[in-house]
Parts: structure tokens; C-alpha cells; sequence
């Protein structure tokens, strides 16, 4: 069991005050009962744990039900045909897959629901996994990214992405509309920018930036269609933190997104810790 700190262990709340809630439907106990103290004492959010799906339409039957996320297996005594899965999307409740039965078609059948992320069973990490799964959908809360794309249909499909994931999201049709939304958007700390565009590429964007934010303020991934195998060295010298090749599968994106996040969070971690150290130092010299 992975160790948690003091920070870690704080109540996950919402917007209102209250402690998060999450709905876990699972019919084993042994996971049930695993699970149910894992979120609650690694995440500080409330669990209400269902074995059935019968049990889980009684859960979320209210519209005010209140809860944050859902972590669902994929088949139940009574539902073993994804019922259970496909009933959390239709209430609109975000949804994370935990399942011991995984293959191609499974996989394809899981992401065409789009579900926030799927975890499976039978790994030595697969508890360890939820559990971040979790976290970083609530923790996704607090960052707020600017997409830039001078197609509005990519610019879209990105968005909608980030925002299934709880993300706040920021647009821009242009480098320059993407300078003018970072100056007014301070808290902005990654930026996801195509590199076709008609005012100024994503390169020189991404050079523009790099005057102002260093990597452990603000992270930029460049993407494009391109073919030119070259682009993406030439994004990375000009300071981005990432890049990617349209077209690109949704788990990759996922986990670039997750990768430089959890940097961004590791480095304020340190810098907090520096901080604390300094004064502590100085007292002793």
C-alpha cells in the first residue's frame, strides 16, 4: 500500500464545501472493501458502494445525487453486458472502468462511451492505479489549459477532451489571441498549440512564450498533422515541453496530458518544499 502525505490526505471537496463522492459499483468484496478505504483515506472523498446494478440505479436514480465520479466494473450478477456502464453515462455521470475483462474489442466498445479512463484487475498495480485514476480527475480541477487551434473544429475536439477529463479550458483562434489569453489568464499552466496557423506558427508561439515562462510554470505541447519527421525536434529546441502527431489515440493523449501535469505538480512540491527548508536553515546557521 503506497504511502500518502499530510497534503494528500486533506478532504477532496467541491465547490459548495462538501466532501466529493464517489459511487463505486463493484460485486467483489474483497475490491469493494479495498478500494472503499483506499479513496477514503488516500483522497478524503465519501464512498457509496454498490454490488449491483440494481443497487447502483437506486444510488444515482435522484438528479441531485451528488456525485463527482463513478468507478464502475464492467460486468455485474445482473448486469454482465456493460449495463452498468452504459447506465452511469445515461445519468451523465463521469465514469471510470475498472475491469478484469479487457481485450480489443473491449477496449474499442469502452472508449467509444467515453469513459474518463479504464484500469484492469489482473495487474500488481492495479489498486495503485485506480486510486491515481481518481485523483487526477479531481485534482484535474485546478488547472486550466489553453488550447490553440485556427481550425475550430480540432480546437473543439480538444476542448471537449480536456473538459471530459475537468479541466478548465481556455480558447484560442490565433498566437496572438494565445498571448492576449495568457495575460489574462495568469493561472493558465499548460498550453496545447497546433502548429499550422495563419498569424504566426506554433513554433514561434512557442518561442514567444518561453521569454516569459519557464517549464516549470507553464508546460506547452505542440501538435500537428504534419508528416516531417523533423517538426517535432524543431518544437523542442524552441522550448515546448512535448509534442504530438495528429492523428493521435485517446489514451496517448491522456497520458501526455497526465505526464506533464504531474510535472507541473512534482516541481511546485519541491519549490514548496525549498521554501519550508530555507527559514529553517537560516534559523540554525
Amino acid at each position: 500500500m503506497s504511502k500518502t502525505s499530510d497534503i494528500e490526505r486533506k478532504p477532496a471537496l467541491s465547490a459548495t464545501g462538501d466532501r466529493l463522492r464517489v459511487l463505486l459499483v463493484e460485486d467483489s468484496r474483497m475490491f469493494t472493501s479495498a478500494l472503499k478505504f483506499r479513496f477514503e483515506t488516500d483522497l478524503g472523498v465519501d464512498v457509496v458502494t454498490c454490488s449491483s446494478l440494481a443497487e447502483m440505479r437506486h444510488a444515482a436514480s435522484d438528479a441531485e445525487h451528488g456525485f463527482f465520479v463513478a468507478v464502475t466494473d464492467l460486468n455485474l450478477p445482473d448486469s454482465p453486458h456493460c449495463e452498468a456502464l452504459d447506465y452511469a453515462l445515461d445519468v451523465e455521470l463521469p465514469t471510470i472502468v475498472f475491469t478484469g475483462k479487457f481485450d480489443f474489442n473491449t477496449r474499442e466498445s469502452i472508449l467509444k462511451k467515453n469513459v474518463l479512463d479504464y484500469v484492469i484487475k489482473d495487474t500488481d498495480r492495479a489498486f495503485d492505479e485506480i486510486v491515481s485514476a481518481v485523483k487526477r480527475i479531481i485534482t484535474n480541477r485546478d488547472f486550466r489549459i489553453l488550447v490553440v487551434d485556427d481550425t475550430k473544429t480540432q480546437r473543439s475536439i480538444l476542448s471537449a477532451m480536456l473538459q471530459a477529463q475537468k479541466f478548465e479550458v481556455v480558447e484560442a483562434a490565433s498566437g496572438e489571441q494565445a498571448l492576449e489569453a495568457i495575460a489574462a489568464n495568469p493561472d493558465i499552466r499548460l498550453v496545447l498549440t497546433d502548429y499550422h496557423m495563419g498569424d504566426m506558427d506554433g513554433y514561434q508561439l512557442t518561442r514567444k512564450l518561453r521569454r516569459n515562462y519557464s517549464d516549470d510554470v507553464l508546460r506547452i505541447i505542440g501538435i500537428s498533422n504534419s508528416n516531417d519527421p523533423e517538426l517535432s525536434a524543431s518544437f523542442l529546441k524552441a522550448g515546448a515541453s512535448d509534442f504530438m502527431y495528429r492523428p493521435f489515440v485517446q489514451e496517448e493523449f491522456q497520458c501526455r496530458i497526465a505526464q506533464n501535469i504531474g510535472i507541473l505538480m512534482k516541481m511546485e512540491a519541491l519549490k514548496k518544499a525549498a521554501a519550508a527548508f530555507a527559514p529553517a536553515t537560516a534559523m540554525r546557521a
